[in-house]
């Protein structure tokens, strides 16, 4: 998160780690999600054996089998994993403490709908980028849109405060130079408010909180054996899990992922929960981010980057920057004023979400 007035240059003290990448990744979309394109460049015939040139793995957090091989499962998405908590609402963790970022929260084991559970509205005051790449060959596009092959990253980690970031992912170790930066955030300046249910009138309502986070990964890393993919370790108390979209009845989970759960989007009858700003229309907070490339590790030296907007820079030439950091400037705070949460109808559970999963751990 990126804190209003703040010129966040902390150094961690991390030290770059360089991770070499398959030269087939470098036109990577701005949200594509890599499954399963471990040992890239090496035999396809090694599935489920060590590959016979694999290099040693790169990965710095653990090598896993991804969703389902190579072979899709009907009805599920394979391609976009959840990771899920199942707990009282009292306890329920938010999700960067899982490297992940918060989609929804579902509910179980209704104890009284007697009453629509109240909407609360908090003004924001971070933004979140989470990739910031380098690029060779590209230009800053008029759209914000940067080109070029991507041939380095900056290991953004989830919830960024905008301190200083030094670890790097290669993915052509071959290439030492480019001509573009380019930072990418969820929303250009984000939403002035959040809209949330009262966390009281939720533990009053239902015994079970299940909470649904997402992780979003730019690069997928080597990892030694063919279908594999580089993740983090789950936190205590999260399991995988994919939810099902399938028409009919879901009548047993597959057995990669046997655990059935299930819950509710909710209260029927109420009105959704959403947050207004009564003195502006506008529907993005009035704030201006920007990056601050350097040329060590703890970010002591700055680079002059002249921006062509507000995501994409032009690189010196010279050694690529080595560490990064953010800053937000927020030139008003929202006024936000919560609506919504108000019996339209009879009250009852929504609708009924499956998801199977493996076990937590």
């Amino acid at each position: 998160m990126l804190y209003a007035g703040g010129n966040m240059m902390r150094a961690k003290g991390r030290t770059t780690r360089t991770i070499s990448m398959a030269a087939a990744l470098l036109a990577l979309g701005a949200t594509a999600a890599l499954v399963g394109v471990s040992c890239i460049r090496l035999d396809p015939s090694c599935r489920g054996e060590e590959c016979p040139k694999a290099t040693d793995h790169t990965c710095p957090w653990r090598c896993a089998p991804d969703v389902w091989g190579s072979k899709p499962v009907r009805d599920f998405n394979s391609l976009r994993p959840y990771l899920v908590w199942v707990g009282n609402p009292r306890d329920a963790p938010d999700c960067t403490s899982a490297s992940a970022y918060h989609v929804k929260d579902l509910y179980q084991d209704p104890r009284s709908l007697d009453r629509c559970p109240r909407c609360v509205a908090e003004p924001l005051k971070e933004d979140r980028y989470y990739n910031v790449d380098f690029r060779k060959g590209g230009q800053c596009a008029d759209e914000k849109v940067a080109s070029g092959a991507i041939i380095r990253a900056f290991m953004i980690p989830v919830a960024w405060d905008g301190s200083c970031v030094s670890e790097v992912v290669a993915l052509d170790p071959a290439v030492q130079d480019a001509n573009v930066a380019w930072g990418r955030s969820f929303g250009d300046g984000g939403p002035g408010c959040a809209a949330s249910l009262s966390p009281a009138d939720v533990e009053a309502t239902w015994g079970s909180l299940v909470r649904v986070c997402e992780r979003h990964w730019e690069f997928d890393n080597i990892c030694r054996r063919y279908g594999e993919v580089c993740e983090p370790e789950l936190a205590p108390g999260f399991r995988d899990c994919l939810e099902y979209y399938g028409d009919e009845e879901l009548q047993v989970c597959p057995d990669s992922h046997p655990e059935l759960v299930q819950a509710y989007t909710g209260v029927k009858g109420c009105s959704d929960c959403k947050a207004e700003d009564p003195i502006t229309d506008e529907k993005w907070r009035d704030a201006e981010s920007a990056l601050t490339f350097y040329a060590d590790e703890q970010c002591t030296q700055p680079l002059t980057t002249p921006t062509a907007n507000t995501h994409c820079y032009d690189l010196p030439a010279g050694p690529l920057p080595r560490s990064v950091s953010a800053t937000l400037t927020v030139h008003r705070i929202a006024a936000c004023e919560p609506v919504g949460g108000e019996q339209e109808g009879e009250l009852a559970p929504g609708d009924l979400v499956s998801l199977c999963c493996k076990s937590p751990r």
